[in-house]
């Protein structure tokens, strides 16, 4: 028989399940770092969950671990400054720190949903399995919205780089509540997050708050990501017929801004002030680089645009 017809057959002693597992995405019985493993560990962990709030963070892409490490610090001591909350320790590392396996061990454990914090702690930062993507589990007292928000502000007023709080971390969405990404999980939200910052449709015989009685005006602004089963247009016209006809669509100036996020198969919501803007929309990275470049930058970009001006012929205004 031809030696190379036998090596053609499927071996006999069940190996061929390595080829399966292959396949299917398995390791096939090769050896696999304390990263790889954490990483299959946190891609099949359950990780967010219905009901929760807290605060979509994006980072640099590969510091994801360092971005987690300084929201941890930026929540232990806003977290105590406004909510009274007394945080032991600190996730603070050195960067460089020289010891390899020291560096794979923090690897591993940042990787690991609400690594090392118990399942009552007020703060429980999560690694999601998109780069540059992570998310801080909040509980009662914090207001994610509060807090990102006094984050930005802060940060708005810095006047020199020592004074920078992050290196990694990009931009911030509150959220306020999540449910099932689905129709009836929107209109739910929806109905939840918006009756304390809108009177909606069908109640306007009902008690209004200062913001509702004003009529302030409001602008939608959601965002998807590993999502394609919801549509943009369906979820705005869905969120925007349940806010009363008294306040209005303000797409450059709203009092109110709607931050919808769509991640995977869950939903979250949060209203926001039109400072949204001012504050580059939680971009706290760009808000470091606005207030670093100060008045100064300020000054010479008006002298450039003088001087780039023609001169005025005579007889001409």
């Amino acid at each position: 028989m031809d030696p190379s017809a036998k090596r053609k057959q499927p071996p006999s002693n069940g190996s061929n399940d390595r080829r399966i597992k292959k396949s299917r995405g398995g390791s096939a019985g090769r050896w696999q770092t304390p990263h790889h493993k954490a990483k299959l560990e946190a891609l099949g962990s359950k990780g967010l969950e219905a009901g929760n709030m807290g605060i979509w963070t994006t980072c640099v892409k590969g510091k994801e671990r360092q971005a987690l490490e300084e929201m941890d610090n930026l929540c232990k001591e806003y977290g105590e400054k406004l909510f009274g909350i007394q945080q032991e320790g600190s996730a603070a590392e050195d960067d460089d720190d020289d010891d390899i396996e020291a560096s794979i061990k923090k690897e591993v454990e940042s990787m690991k949903p609400a690594a090392g914090k118990p399942k009552d702690a007020v703060f429980q930062p999560m690694r999601m399995e998109l780069d540059c993507l992570l998310f801080m589990r909040t509980k009662p007292p914090v207001d994610p919205v509060r807090l990102v928000q006094e984050i930005c502000r802060d940060a708005k007023a810095i006047t020199d780089k020592q004074q920078r709080r992050s290196r990694f971390i990009n931009r911030f969405t509150p959220v306020t509540f999540t449910v099932k990404a689905n129709e009836t999980g929107v209109e739910e939200i929806a109905r939840k997050v918006l009756a304390g910052h809108f009177q909606l449709a069908g109640d306007e015989g009902g008690e209004s708050t200062t913001a509702e009685a004003d009529g302030c005006s409001y602008a939608i602004r959601p965002s998807f990501r590993a999502h394609n089963t919801l549509k943009r247009d369906d979820v705005i016209k869905k969120v925007a017929s349940l806010i009363a006809p008294r306040h209005k669509v303000n797409l450059t100036s709203p009092d109110k801004v709607i931050l919808i996020d769509i991640f995977q198969t869950f939903c979250g919501m949060s209203v926001v002030d039109g400072e949204w803007e001012a504050l580059k929309r939680y971009n706290l990275h760009e808000i470091y680089l606005s207030a670093l470049k100060g008045p100064k930058d300020a000054e010479e970009k008006v002298k450039e645009e003088e001087t780039a001006q023609p001169e005025t012929k005579s007889g001409e205004a």
